[in-house]
C-alpha cells in the first residue's frame, strides 16, 4: 500500500477488533483501517459536506420538523 503515514492512538478494544477483522480477512490491519475510513469518509462534493455538517448540528426535534415540512 502506498500513501502517507498517519500515526493515531486507539483504545485497546479497537486495536483488538481491527486485528480480529484483519486476521479473518487475511489482510493487514492497515487495510482494515483504510477500508473503514473509506466507508466512513465518502468522497463528496464540498458543498454537500458542509450541508451534512449542518445536519449533524441539528437536534432530533429540528430534524423531525424539517422532515414534516417535506411531506
Amino acid at each position: 500500500m502506498t500513501g502517507h503515514r498517519l500515526q493515531i492512538v486507539v483504545p485497546p478494544a479497537i486495536k483488538a477488533q481491527i486485528e480480529r477483522v484483519a486476521k479473518a480477512k487475511k489482510t493487514k490491519p492497515q487495510s482494515v483501517i483504510v477500508d473503514a475510513l473509506t466507508y466512513y469518509l465518502p468522497l463528496a462534493d464540498p458543498g454537500l459536506e458542509a450541508e451534512f455538517a449542518e445536519w449533524d448540528r441539528l437536534s432530533d426535534e429540528a430534524l423531525g420538523e424539517f422532515e414534516k415540512s417535506l411531506a
